[in-house]
């Protein structure tokens, strides 16, 4: 089925959008993503204490959860049906695939530097209660310091490419009316209206 200026149908066929695993493990992992950012910034803020603790293993559990959704997506990705694509311009297909690639590289990298860094200052965490995660390599406070600027650093860029992906994604359903938002959505029609 593909739509059509006449099409009324508010549901499309699957080969239309994404599957339902899909589509939850893209939405979980932004929901992840922006508590880890936020305890991130709430921590920078923070005395030393019980408190601040407590988000940084927040902020690491949420790290953790990221790198958890982003191995499950990559390996789902090999078993999921195929999504129809988007007919568009060449350089926007490639757009599309630089900024996908860079942000399953960011959601892999932040985390892995994240815990690494912690690793490095000696700092074992709890991941959401259930267990401790212990340093995974030899304390070294310069590499710890180092790592925390790449990991912020790497932070910010992901930041930026998520802005500009939540942008691409409105000017797809505002402005070219193609429906690729709609694909990412359990609703919502995924063609020209």
């Amino acid at each position: 089925m593909t739509d059509t200026p006449t099409d009324t149908s508010f549901f499309t066929s699957p080969a239309q959008r994404h599957d339902a695993v899909t589509q939850a493990i893209h939405w979980a992992t932004l929901f992840a993503v922006v508590i880890a950012v936020v305890a991130g910034w709430a921590m920078e803020e923070m005395p030393k204490g019980d408190a601040k603790t407590q988000v940084v293993n927040l902020h690491a559990s949420f790290g953790v959860l990221v790198l958890a959704l982003t191995a499950f997506r990559l390996l789902w990705r090999t078993a999921a049906p195929a999504v129809e694509p988007l007919q568009r311009p060449f350089w926007l297909y490639l757009a599309a695939k630089t900024m996908q690639v860079a942000l399953y590289g960011l959601l892999a990298a932040i985390p892995i530097s994240g815990v690494l860094m912690m690793a490095a200052k000696g700092r074992s965490f709890e991941v959401f209660g259930l267990f401790s995660m212990a340093p995974l390599i030899a304390p070294d406070r310069a590499l710890g310091h180092s790592l925390a600027d790449v990991h912020e650093v790497l932070a910010n860029v992901m930041i930026g490419l998520v802005g500009l992906h939540t942008m691409a994604a409105l000017l797809h359903q505002w402005a070219l009316r193609d429906g690729a938002l709609a694909r990412m959505l359990p609703f919502g029609r995924t063609g020209r209206a």
